[in-house]
């Protein structure tokens, strides 16, 4: 919160209280003489703007403090929406209007601006067309609140995908169509659909090497299921690491709760260094949404305490493109089976888009290129994301 620059407060106040001074003096030095009845005029014009004066500046003293409204009302607390949210909730607020019993009058003056988002009330501090402080919304209210705004979040994206990123709250580019099932991913479903069902909420971890489709299953998986998700980028949660901060859990949680969404993406997780904070927004997310569901390339090197349930119940190891899948790709191919066999996903797919666009000629002539890449990046210590 913005401190108050009590010095400024009181030059000004005192400026006031000599410009009274002043102007009553004047009155008086009017009156000493016979007055003309142009000098009664020009007096009763000075005793009216007088008056005016000592108004404003009773006003002012009766004006409560804005800047100690949101600690100093008994009975009544507040909450102040996270740095990242703020710009979110102003853009969905109406009918403002200032609370005049928090606002001396001056143009230059902080005051009490309240205003509505859906039937909701938040409130901050403002100083001329600037928000100096907040918002805020009533603590006891806040479920209902970011509730409100979440509805009209969820519109204004347009989809059923939301990415919070480093650039903010867009749609997410949801691609669950033309994914051809694995064995795998058909018995996962089976599992996920089973405790949804039941009303249970579960959080899944696939494990596995770069290229064996773990983003992809997760998004086949969220289409299938019918479910609305948020996908929290990973240069989000790289943030957490090292500094130890509560804010950006904070962050995270009000986006939980703004959108209630029934599934939350997370992507790369053994990127991320496990700390207090990421274990602790693991417990609320699965509190919060139905499924959780993340990737990692590696759970080696990931802190047992993240792995343990609670935190992730099923861990779903992803070893290779199901074989099923591959035949169906190739149409049987046999000789390019035993070819494609051992490469990642990510590599099978695009030589089946090559052989689609370019024939089937040009593209097994270009194979042992993607061969030789799927080699350099297995060789790598640090491989790139699925």
């Amino acid at each position: 919160m913005k401190p108050r620059n009590n010095k400024t407060s009181r030059e000004r106040k005192w400026g006031r209280f000599l410009k009274i001074a002043g102007d009553a003096g004047t009155i008086a030095m009017s009156l000493r003489d016979k007055p003309s009845r142009l000098d009664w005029i020009a007096v009763a014009m000075r005793v009216v703007g007088l008056g005016m004066t000592i108004r404003d500046e009773r006003r002012r003293a009766e004006a409560g403090d804005p800047w100690k409204f949101f600690s100093d009302i008994e009975g009544v607390e507040w909450t102040e929406v996270p740095e990242e949210f703020r710009r979110l909730v102003m853009e969905h607020v109406t009918d403002a209007t200032i609370d005049d019993k928090f606002w001396d009058g001056d143009e230059h003056s902080a005051f009490i601006c309240k205003g509505l988002i859906g039937d909701e009330l938040v409130a901050w501090i403002g100083e001329g067309q600037n928000i100096a402080d907040g918002p805020y919304v009533l603590t006891a209210r806040q479920v209902e609140t970011y509730r409100s705004l979440g509805d009209r979040l969820w519109r204004r994206i347009g989809s059923n995908h939301a990415l919070y990123g480093m650039t903010g709250l867009v749609g997410d580019p949801f691609i669950g169509d033309g994914v051809i099932a694995t064995a795998q991913m058909r018995d996962l479903r089976t599992r996920m659909k089973a405790f949804l069902a039941a009303d249970v909420s579960r959080s899944y971890l696939l494990a596995g090497p770069p290229g064996t489709g773990k983003s992809m299953a997760i998004r086949w998986l969220v289409e299938d299921l019918g479910l609305s998700s948020v996908r929290i980028d990973l240069a989000v949660l790289a943030r957490l690491h090292g500094t130890h901060s509560p804010n950006l859990a904070t962050s995270l949680e009000t986006l939980l709760r703004l959108l209630r969404p029934r599934a939350m993406i997370l992507d790369d997780l053994d990127r991320v260094a496990v700390t207090a904070a990421l274990l602790a927004f693991l417990e609320l997310a699965q509190k919060t949404c139905k499924v959780v569901i993340a990737s990692a390339n590696s759970i080696d090197k990931m802190m047992g305490a993240a792995l343990r349930p609670g935190r992730f119940d099923d861990i779903v190891r992803v070893e290779r493109l199901d074989p099923d899948v591959l035949r169906k790709l190739i149409d049987n191919d046999g000789a390019l089976f035993d070819r494609l066999a051992p490469l990642p996903a990510a590599y099978v797919v695009e030589y089946v888009k090559r052989q689609r666009v370019l024939g089937k000629d040009q593209a097994m002539g270009e194979l042992d290129d993607l061969v030789k890449r799927s080699g350099q990046i297995a060789a790598s210590a640090d491989c790139d994301a699925d």
